[in-house]
């Protein structure tokens, strides 16, 4: 669910080595999800049209890499901002 709140499609893996999060998402809005993890976990995530590669993740034990994207994404969703919840105005007829 944190993916796909995040425009993530789909998580695979990629080889041996990567993990791969398909996206629709166009580049600038990858820079702004981008911006708000540390500087240090930039380097390993590379975007290319249609994918967001996660470098080096497929080389860990599957409970790691979960636990890993889990923490890493939470850090990518404080870049959106908070939804705004619109009232409806009141219905005229009555119990409609």
């Amino acid at each position: 669910q944190l993916g796909k709140s995040l425009g993530f499609a789909r998580i695979r893996p990629e080889g041996k080595q990567h993990i791969v999060l398909e996206t629709p998402m166009e580049e600038p809005a990858w820079k702004l999800l981008q911006e708000n993890l540390p500087q240090h976990l930039r380097p390993r995530f590379v975007y290319s049209p249609g994918k967001v590669t996660v470098r080096g993740l497929g080389l860990v034990k599957t409970n790691k890499q979960l636990e890993s994207l889990i923490d890493w994404l939470g850090k990518m969703q404080g870049a959106l901002p908070e939804p705004t919840v619109v009232g409806l105005p009141e219905s005229p007829i009555p119990n409609a």
